[in-house]
């Protein structure tokens, strides 16, 4: 089956969702691999699925709103 990569940039609730579909995913067979920020490693490999990083980290983008 394909190689799927689900990102993204928002907190934990930008996240779960994402989680949800990368499960019903992986039941039909594909691939999923994850791409966002480092805070997230933990749950990600946790849960069986790869990670790798994407910059700039969270904490970059929450003081580019201040």
């Amino acid at each position: 089956m394909s190689r799927i990569v689900l990102t993204t940039i928002g907190s934990f609730g930008d996240l779960h969702p994402k989680v949800a579909i990368a499960f019903e995913l992986r039941h039909r067979g594909h691939d999923v691999v994850f791409a966002t920020h480092k805070e997230y490693q933990n749950k990600i490999e946790a849960l069986g699925f790869e990670f790798h990083q994407m910059r700039p980290a969270n904490t970059a983008l929450a003081d580019l709103s201040r």
